[in-house]
């Protein structure tokens, strides 16, 4: 067995979705791996959803498959600049910042600019229009705390100058912005905290699962940096997108930390993938990633206790039902798992 502990567990079940009434819902980073989840639940549980992306950090494969359904549009259009959308929407879940590590460095001045005039200019179309905000903040504002697990009201360490700082610091200020127009302007807005997600249709674009996998079914070495002991908690995109209806449905206004706080060390899950894939690979360490953090395990009692919800699916199997996929998109187009598509 590999050493996967909880870090924090409270007993609860998530419920089933309940019946919906047809909502107009405007999802930003609609095509990006966590939007095109939520399209296609949103899709599937009978609302209007239309998809803003520019494509830049994300692929149209995504949501290929959506745009034959009538009540799926998608709108090619960059954020950062105000979108006069009609009829009336119901709501605007604002997802669009890119979370490719590989982006930290190379287009720091647009992951800046997604997060603060992307969310402003979101929040200014749910202020327009009198709907529910949803922002999709991250664990990054937490920064390397020392607190474990990490609980909604730690305030976290982050650097304003570091590597990940445009992503970082670009998530803290769209979280104040959020709060600022809920307090000035009435805005019905509310914060979800994201920590780790992988799952089926995750692009290769350097995060750990997804680069692990890819490695591990090509036979490549699997790179653990520093010591491997640093500890992570994934949550599957399944669940997650769950956890951000249920909350988006709520009448929370504050942040909720939404992921599994069941916690494994990046060393173990590197056996773990390699076990699962069949793999020949082997594990190489390399030097420690500047600015990573040592913990990033959630506390889910707030998400728990106000929305019935807690993650369902084991890392076993949530990795088993990735590694399939990315296989068969192996094998449909060579060099492995489906890149991200970029704009110049």
């Amino acid at each position: 067995m590999t050493d996967v502990t909880s870090c924090n567990d409270p007993a609860a079940t998530s419920p089933g979705p309940p019946e919906e009434p047809s909502l107009r819902l405007l999802v930003s980073g609609g095509a990006g791996f966590i939007g095109a989840h939520l399209c296609d639940l949103l899709v599937r549980r009978g609302h209007q959803v239309l998809c803003v992306d520019n494509l830049f950090s994300s692929s149209a494969r995504g949501v290929e498959h959506l745009l034959r359904h009538e009540s799926f549009t998608l709108i090619d259009h960059d954020v950062s600049k105000p979108l006069a959308v009609e009829p009336t929407l119901n709501g605007v879940l604002h997802l669009a910042t890119a979370a490719d590590p590989q982006l930290f460095r190379t287009h720091p001045v647009e992951i800046a600019r997604a997060a603060a005039l992307g969310t402003a200019a979101m929040l200014d179309l749910a202020r327009e229009h009198g709907c529910r905000f949803l922002l999709a903040s991250s664990d990054a504002v937490y920064g390397d705390s020392l607190e474990r697990p990490l609980a909604e009201h730690c305030q976290g360490a982050v650097d304003p100058v570091g590597p990940r700082s445009a992503y970082d610091e670009g998530k803290r200020f769209a979280e104040s912005l959020t709060v600022a127009y809920q307090v000035q302007w009435g805005v019905d807005t509310v914060i979800a905290r994201i920590f780790h997600t992988y799952g089926e249709g995750m692009p290769s674009d350097g995060r750990l699962v997804p680069t692990y996998i890819a490695n591990a079914l090509q036979g490549a070495p699997l790179i653990v940096r520093g010591t491997g002991q640093q500890t992570r908690a994934f949550c599957h995109i399944s669940d997650l997108g769950e956890g951000i209806l249920a909350l988006f449905r709520s009448a929370h206004h504050g942040p909720v930390n939404l992921g599994d706080p069941r916690e494994i060390s990046v060393l173990a899950l590197a056996r773990m993938i390699i076990d699962l894939a069949k793999s020949t690979s082997r594990i190489q360490f390399g030097e420690p990633l500047e600015g990573d953090r040592r913990s990033r395990c959630p506390d889910i009692t707030l998400a728990t206790r106000l929305l019935g919800w807690r993650p369902r699916v084991a890392l076993e199997d949530g990795l088993r039902k990735t590694i399939a996929w990315a296989s068969a998109a192996a094998a449909s187009a060579p060099g492995g798992m489906l890149p991200a598509e970029r704009r110049p």
